[in-house]
């Protein structure tokens, strides 16, 4: 028989997991929604967060190999109006993936605008104790997360 509390910890490491199902579910449907794949999604994200970077730069964070499979997310981002290419100031022989706010990239933050705002006025409803506990535990769950993809990616 397990203790109320070791019945909530099980229940909140259930919540989360379907979380982060549903949260690539709703990624998917929106890559689909914008005839894009998760991939090329994912990669908006982190231009959109981390800025303009390489295509090796982009390869190692969304783990595509370098070369055909992640010039071949390029190209279709680029093709779409979502990114350019553009010479680094610094060296010119390097080409950095800009993200293009406007546009195309514009209508997939049409798609997120609702669920921001229904999501931050789920996060309003917290008292600020409770909001500092769930922004460690997201924190901290974010950053198990980031070092076990890591410790996949280079065994």
């Amino acid at each position: 028989m397990m203790t109320e509390r070791a019945e909530a910890v099980v229940a909140l490491y259930k919540e989360n997991q379907l979380a982060a199902t549903r949260a690539v579910l709703f990624h998917a449907a929106m890559a689909a929604r914008a005839g894009l794949n998760v991939t090329d999604v994912n990669c908006l994200a982190l231009l959109d967060k981390q800025g303009p970077m390489t295509a090796g730069e982009l390869a190692h964070w969304i783990g595509l190999s370098r070369g055909g499979a992640v010039t071949a997310v390029i190209d279709r981002l680029e093709k779409g109006g979502f990114v350019r290419r553009v010479r680094d100031a610094g060296d010119r022989r390097q080409v950095r993936v800009e993200l293009l706010r406007d546009g195309a990239y514009a209508g997939l933050q049409e798609i997120l605008t609702q669920f921001s705002k229904d999501y931050t006025a789920l996060i309003e409803e917290y008292t600020d104790a409770e909001l500092a506990l769930l922004l460690d535990f997201a924190r901290r769950a974010n950053e198990i997360t980031h070092r076990q993809t890591s410790e996949i990616r280079n065994p």
